[in-house]
């Protein structure tokens, strides 16, 4: 079975780069959801990955990210690689992308066995508690923690824990922007050039 190739912009390309977590984090358009989404789709080309996707609030599948990786599926033709059911999606070697709230699931989130790649969508709102839980959790050799936030607050969970001082051991720290981001719309571009003429 051949393997399409696509490439990541280059802000994101230590993903590719084994590292127990990956933290990357910046404002509105830097690529953070796509980058993420896309390369994990192309890392189960390559091996049946057990891979979560999770936030703290998760009350239907609407709310997960499983839409902008279906959306991705198609925009990279890799349509018969992936089954995409109403509540995962089922790589055709045997990988598998679960989608779960950590605050209203946790205990089903404890229960998941060999994770070997969790990524936690708008980290800036997981609670302490839900860290607590989902670290040890992630427990299979060589998995990976991957989080993706716009920044709230200092006082965030994930902020104290990434840019609050020293980082976990094995940690990949990287801010994004706009400027990062190949895909940048002009609608948002024209906008935010109109905010900084008035503000």
């Amino acid at each position: 079975m051949g393997k399409p190739r696509f490439e990541l912009p280059i802000a994101f390309r230590d993903l590719r780069t084994p590292s127990r977590y990956k933290a990357y984090w910046g404002g509105r358009g830097g690529a953070k959801s796509r980058s993420f989404g896309r390369e994990l789709l192309l890392k189960s080309l390559k091996r049946p990955l057990r891979i979560l996707c999770a936030r703290e609030v998760q009350k239907s599948i609407a709310d997960s990210v499983k839409r902008l990786l279906d959306d991705d599926i198609e925009r990279m033709g890799l349509g018969s690689f992936f089954e995409s059911t109403l509540t995962e999606i089922r790589t055709k070697i045997g990988g598998l992308f679960i989608f779960a709230g950590l605050r209203s699931n946790i205990e089903a989130v404890k229960s998941t066995e060999g994770i070997d790649i969790a990524w936690v969508e708008e980290a800036n709102s997981v609670s302490q508690a839900s860290i607590n839980i989902l670290v040890p959790t992630v427990r299979k050799e060589g998995s990976e923690i991957w989080m993706s936030w716009n920044p709230r607050n200092e006082k965030d969970p994930v902020d104290k824990m990434f840019r609050g001082g020293t980082p976990p051991p094995d940690s990949i720290v990287r801010k994004v922007t706009f400027e990062d981001n190949p895909w940048f719309p002009s609608v948002l571009k024209k906008e935010m050039e109109w905010d900084r003429q008035r503000d």
